[in-house]
């Protein structure tokens, strides 16, 4: 991969302390109130749809990792979900408060990847505009 920009290192590092965060967050869920297989597990699966796609994210800081991070992340919840998940049943019966979960943990992400964009391009916008100190 070619040297990275300083908004793309900028990025990459906002995404990996976000993932980091998120990282530390659902430990600390999973310490205290407990997670997998407990009726709190659709947290588990909203914070895997918010948090993994800046895993990817912040291998590059670019729109191509954050879109392959989303891309993965959703195969990955989706199918788990509705395909895997059912080998273990007797009848298929999809989780839909997981999945729901999921879904609105990956729109959370898309949320959240706009909102750091937009903050990005309005500090470049005004850095361009600003006027300058002759000496």
């Amino acid at each position: 991969m070619s040297k990275l920009t300083p908004r793309e290192r900028t990025t990459s590092r906002f995404a990996g302390l976000f993932f980091a965060s998120g990282c530390v967050l659902a430990i600390a869920l999973q310490a205290t109130i407990g997670l997998y297989f407990t009726r709190h597990y659709f947290v588990a699966h909203f914070l895997l749809g918010l948090f993994l796609p800046f895993l990817f994210y912040s291998m590059g800081g670019m729109r191509l990792t954050f879109w392959t991070g989303m891309a993965l992340t959703a195969m990955w919840h989706f199918g788990y979900e509705l395909w895997e998940d059912q080998f273990d049943r007797p009848g298929y019966t999809p989780d839909w408060d997981q999945i729901v979960s999921g879904a609105v943990g990956l729109g959370a992400a898309w949320v959240t990847y706009r909102a750091w964009n937009r903050h990005l391009d309005t500090g470049a916008r005004q850095s361009k505009t600003a006027p300058h100190s002759s000496p």
